[in-house]
């Protein structure tokens, strides 16, 4: 009787300390520049151009319901490096290292949607950043009728009549950055590809929540040509008031680690032309057991598709062929989803709801 109440004490201390309030780090193809949004740059005289292909990365903290982001940081022991092949993209007028409440009005304008810089949530003063696919609201739009290359490989432009800009209202918070002086200016018109510190930190004082049911926390927006990567170290607070430290590789004590916080992005293929997918459309939209996808001039049968949930993740994997494809939904969760179909040249994607 003893071992085994010494089991259930050993276990539940166990749980405690190792309590897992970061679920994953999500990172998202937010935008794919094109040639209006780089002459755009180059007229402002933008440090480093916006060479046209280049990918708008958001990286996000994917945290339990309830809990909240407190810091990224860099120590000794587990330095924070976030690096690109080529340099990194920094709007001209407007842009920020770190965000400091820009108002919406200039964060509408030139490239300022793109700009790299670290977070802890904001992106416009009362506007927080969320997946592209959880926006409800539309988009702020450009006032040089920029940003807006309808690249299929990320979804929705950000501007225009079909524009999805990953803002929502929210109470953001203006981060204290503490010993980032040098580092973080390759963020900030300086040109340059590595960020790295051992004793720096962005801080959300009071921590800082997702405005969407996920807990979805931007920690970061980086625009670049080249390939991105990075390794993340952050402290989350639970909500009983412990707090829970994560660390890219070689954790020690409590420390916990995960595998989505080392990343490296993989190339897009370059689609400039449209040559398989002539119209990809669905019905119900929401859903409930079934989902209707009507793909239209697919030059090939038995196409790859996937189901990815909010986060990323594959929940289902199905062949898609030219004309109507009956998909059954009834034993998936509630919620958005993203149908990407995979072709030889291009990717399609189309964003559901599932009821």
């Amino acid at each position: 009787m003893k071992k085994y109440l010494l089991s259930i004490v050993t276990l539940v201390f166990s749980n405690l300390i190792f309590a897992q309030g970061l679920e994953g780090i999500i990172v998202e193809k937010y935008y794919v520049s094109d040639e209006a949004d780089a002459a755009d740059a180059e007229e402002n005289f933008a440090v480093s151009p916006l060479n046209v292909g280049s990918v708008t990365y958001r990286v996000y903290a994917d945290l339990a319901d309830g809990y909240k982001f407190i810091q990224s940081f860099g120590s000794e022991t587990h330095p924070w490096i976030i690096e690109t092949t080529t340099v990194f993209y920094n709007d001209p007028n407007y842009g920020f290292s770190a965000y400091e409440g820009t108002s919406v009005n200039n964060t509408r304008k030139n490239t300022t949607l793109v700009d790299s810089y670290l977070s802890v949530g904001g992106v416009a003063n009362g506007k927080v950043g969320v997946l592209k696919i959880e926006d409800t609201d539309g988009n702020i739009g450009n006032q040089q009728g920029i940003l807006a290359n309808n690249n299929p490989l990320v979804g929705a432009p950000i501007t225009g009549a079909d524009g999805v800009d990953g803002l929502m209202d929210g109470t953001n918070i203006t981060p204290n950055t503490l010993g980032l002086s040098g580092a973080i200016d390759v963020f900030d018109q300086t040109a340059g590809g590595s960020f790295q510190t051992t004793n720096g930190t962005i801080v959300a004082l009071g921590g800082s929540q997702g405005v969407t049911a996920s807990n979805h926390v931007l920690i970061g927006q980086f625009t670049t040509d080249g390939t991105l990567s990075f390794k993340w170290n952050l402290q989350i607070l639970a909500p009983d008031g412990d707090d829970e430290i994560y660390v890219a590789e070689n954790p020690i004590g409590t420390e916990q680690t995960l595998a989505s916080l080392t990343y490296e992005s993989e190339p897009l293929i370059n689609v400039n032309e449209r040559e398989e997918f002539s119209k990809v459309s669905i019905f119900p939209n929401p859903c409930t057991t079934e989902l209707n996808l009507i793909v239209e001039g697919l030059n090939s049968e038995n196409r790859n598709a996937e189901i990815m949930d909010i986060s990323g993740r594959i929940v289902k994997a199905i062949k898609v062929n030219s004309g109507m494809n009956v998909i059954d939904t009834e034993n998936m969760a509630n919620g958005s989803y993203m149908i990407r179909i995979l072709g030889e040249r291009e990717v399609e994607t189309i964003k559901f709801l599932k009821k």
